[in-house]
């Protein structure tokens, strides 16, 4: 099996999504890679600082897979906006938790860097959907419309984690595209 700090960071949260960062031992971690704790100390100092890259390499996911397609400039905002809605929805549908709001508790209590990291990538995404809205619905609206959409899209991630039922988080985001 794969040591390297990316296969520990995917195999932690992997564990974080299924059992929660608190029940998560480093022991946990060494059996779902094979490797002795001592081992994984070797690449993260404690598990605090092994939070804050599985919170880093979320961010990445997102900032790579999902928040690009709104950021071009090649596109009109309704083509961005749509693309980053069918991003989102892809990416929540396979992995069927938003790993972010997931550790969020967690991440409240156990570090300060990790919880600054998930309320910045928020405020981050709400402001840029909302620029992909401001040309329309002005600054303020579109500001309130895109807290309202991350509300919403999240709230329909836990219905599809709780429930197991998609529908929800599609009309959800068809909703969100009809913003356009």
């Amino acid at each position: 099996m794969k040591t390297d700090p990316s296969n520990l960071i995917e195999v932690s949260l992997s564990l974080f999504r299924s059992k929660g960062y608190r029940r998560t031992s480093m022991a946990d971690i060494g059996r779902a890679t094979g490797l002795l704790k001592g081992s994984i100390y070797h690449h993260f100092p404690n598990k605090e600082r092994l939070l804050i890259e599985v919170v880093q390499h979320v961010i990445g996911l997102f900032e790579n897979g999902v928040f690009e397609e709104a950021r071009r400039t090649d596109l009109s905002e309704k083509q961005r906006l749509d693309g980053m809605v069918d991003a989102v929805e892809s990416y929540y549908i396979q992995h069927r938790v938003c790993a972010l709001v997931h550790l969020w508790p967690d991440a409240l209590q156990e570090s300060e860097e990790a919880r600054g990291m998930i309320q910045r990538f928020f405020r981050d995404w709400r402001d840029l959907l909302a620029g992909l809205l401001q040309p329309r619905h002005g600054e303020a609206q579109a500001r309130s419309l895109a807290t309202d959409a991350l509300a919403r899209i999240e709230g329909a991630v836990i219905w599809l984690q709780i429930a197991g039922e998609e529908e929800a988080l599609r009309e959800c985001s068809k909703q969100v595209r009809n913003l356009l």
